[in-house]
């Protein structure tokens, strides 16, 4: 199964997409700026947290999730713009962290007061040092990304909302 069709087979029910990243330290900006090109939508909650995701947290589970999608930079050890599904463990490998609250922390937290599942998506920068721009790998990496999970949020919005082409209409699920 590859990335895309992984992403599309675990994005159900309510999904809220967290962007983690400070947008003053290069590639750093990677999961801040994937938020910003997600579309929402009824049933998808869009949160660019950018480098404090623990301020966010109450707005999340208050948007009682049933997936999660974090994405941040995250040193994987690859090439500039990989990107990788990352659970919980994977995520605490990967210390130390740009930000204030581990991310496999986070993860921890929400899993804990959502009980949904979190998916955390990993991208690889080529450099997070502050007031670098955005590597054209990485900026590449965001809007592929951006472009399947909005593509994937679409269908699964389609097929749960009753939405057909060309429609503007929402059924609200019963």
């Amino acid at each position: 199964m590859d990335f895309e069709e992984q992403l599309t087979t675990g994005l159900e029910g309510i999904v809220v997409v967290m962007g983690i990243g400070n947008p003053l330290r290069g590639d750093d900006a990677a999961g801040s700026l994937a938020a910003r090109r997600i579309v929402g939508s009824p049933g998808v909650c869009v949160i660019d947290a950018q480098d404090v995701p623990e301020d966010c947290l109450l707005r999340v589970v208050n948007a009682h999730p049933d997936t999660i999608v974090l994405i941040d930079s995250v040193d994987l050890g690859s090439a500039p713009g990989a990107v990788a599904f990352l659970d919980r463990d994977q995520v605490a490998e990967y210390w130390p962290s740009t930000h204030r609250m581990p991310l496999s922390l986070l993860m921890g937290i929400l899993e804990q007061e959502t009980h949904a599942r979190v998916i955390g998506i990993g991208i690889q920068p080529a450099h997070t040092e502050f007031l670098r721009p955005l590597s054209s790998a990485v900026a590449a990496s965001i809007a592929h990304l951006a472009d399947i999970l909005n593509g994937a949020l679409a269908r699964g919005r389609t097929a749960a909302w009753g939405v057909t082409a060309g429609s503007s209409e929402r059924e609200v699920p019963a």
